[in-house]
């Protein structure tokens, strides 16, 4: 019986952090995804938040099996941030500027080392 409810929980939770990697791999933000495996599974956010860094380990470990092209990668992740900011701008949205400019700075490393 108990054997049972731990396959089941077990089960539920792949299931859980597959819908959060599905997201993930079609480029849905990581809040976007809390949010809605959250509201899908009737869980908190704060479980989300742990499912949705499940699936982030896994498709972070694929990638790096995969032997994906780092440079190609981040000149296509700087590019997609530069549109993002452009189509930002152009609507007024001022705090997605804000958020595609702190993400390319951190993934370029432009911003200031602590000594």
């Amino acid at each position: 019986m108990v054997g049972a409810r731990l396959v089941a929980v077990a089960v539920a939770g792949a299931v859980r952090i597959d819908h959060a990697l599905q997201m993930l791999a079609a480029g849905r933000s990581a809040i976007a995804a809390v949010a809605e495996v959250a509201e899908t599974y009737g869980i908190s956010r704060r479980q989300s938040r742990r499912i949705v860094g499940k699936a982030y380990e896994v498709l972070r470990d694929d990638i790096e099996k995969a032997g994906v092209n780092r440079k190609a990668e981040t000149a296509q992740l700087v590019h997609t941030l530069h549109e993002a900011m452009a189509k930002a701008l152009a609507s007024g949205h001022a705090s997605a500027v804000v958020g595609c400019s702190r993400e390319l700075r951190e993934l370029l490393g432009l911003g200031i080392k602590p000594l």
